[in-house]
């Protein structure tokens, strides 16, 4: 049997705990450029994406494409990925009214009503969000999730910190002020799409890209609802 000194033990214990702290910080960087990248292209950190896939999009110049990964990914093996991603979401600790709305949502996509889709999408969306809320009365999503990306500390690595802030991206997008007498945005926005005021063609990947913002905000519900029970 290897025995060793207390210098050595705490030696082998300190070199460790420095591997294990580099490597949350390479992740996080990786997370990092991922969250940009996905950004970009008006997705949020999808919870279905593995580390393999996470690693991919953060160190390669070969992916130029993120939307044509993506439809890869959700649609491949028969929708296999935006299936698990629907039942996830249904699976999930939120309202059953949002998991009935989630399950028509995917009914209507199915049928190839993504407009239909798309606009009650929206609805799930502010329904789970307002949850994060002090306030049940405030209807400002940018606000809700603005202040729940500024309680993260700018370092350190978690997958919540970088959900939030994939999803704050997301949701100033979707939800920025528009001139209704100007241009439509070339992206899907809330107050056009709601307000009946939108020629956007909705498509198959606007769709998977509104369930994959729902199942981000139930990924967080889960993870706050153990942290939760685990107080408790």
């Amino acid at each position: 049997m290897l025995e060793l000194t207390k210098e050595q033990m705490e030696a082998i214990q300190k070199a460790i705990s420095k591997k294990a702290e580099e490597s949350v910080q390479e992740f996080d960087k990786e997370l990092d450029v991922v969250v940009s990248k996905l950004s970009t292209e008006g997705w949020t950190l999808p919870a279905e994406l593995n580390i393999y896939a996470v690693k991919t999009i953060a160190n390669t110049n070969k992916l130029d494409d993120i939307n044509a990964f993506l439809k890869w990914f959700f649609t491949t093996e028969d929708f296999q990925k935006t299936k698990d991603m629907v039942n996830g979401i249904k699976a999930s600790p939120i309202k059953e009214g949002l998991k009935n709305l989630t399950d028509q949502c995917w009914q209507a996509f199915q049928n190839k009503l993504y407009a239909v889709c798309a606009t009650s999408l929206l609805s799930v969306i502010e329904g789970i969000l307002s949850e994060f809320s002090d306030d049940k009365q405030d209807v400002r999503m940018m606000k809700v999730c603005q202040k729940k990306v500024d309680t993260f500390p700018s370092t350190g690595s978690t997958i919540q910190k970088h959900v939030w802030i994939s999803y704050n991206n997301f949701i100033q997008n979707l939800y920025q002020k528009s001139d209704f007498s100007a241009d439509e945005p070339e992206t899907i926005n809330r107050h056009w799409l709601l307000h009946g005021r939108s020629d956007f063609e909705i498509d198959e990947m606007d769709c998977i890209r509104l369930f994959n913002a729902v199942q981000s905000l139930c990924m967080i519900v889960k993870v706050e609802a153990k942290e939760t029970q685990s107080e408790n």
